[in-house]
């Protein structure tokens, strides 16, 4: 008698504890954090100028 209430709670307990938690749905991961979108200057002229002086390549320093 003592062996089978043991049987019976262990599949009670394995029943409730693969039963999960109740959310319904996939399982995935998030997508990753957007990425931050700087500010728009308010002169556009002055921001390409800006741009265009980042991306200009720094001139090698000159030896005597």
């Amino acid at each position: 008698m003592k062996r089978r209430l043991h049987i019976v709670a262990t599949g009670l307990w394995l029943l409730v504890a693969l039963s999960g938690c109740g959310q319904k749905g996939a399982l995935y991961l998030p997508d990753a954090k957007p990425q931050a979108v700087g500010a728009t200057p308010a002169n556009p002229a002055a921001g390409e100028a800006a741009r265009r002086k980042a991306q200009q390549a720094p001139t090698p320093p000159t030896t005597p």
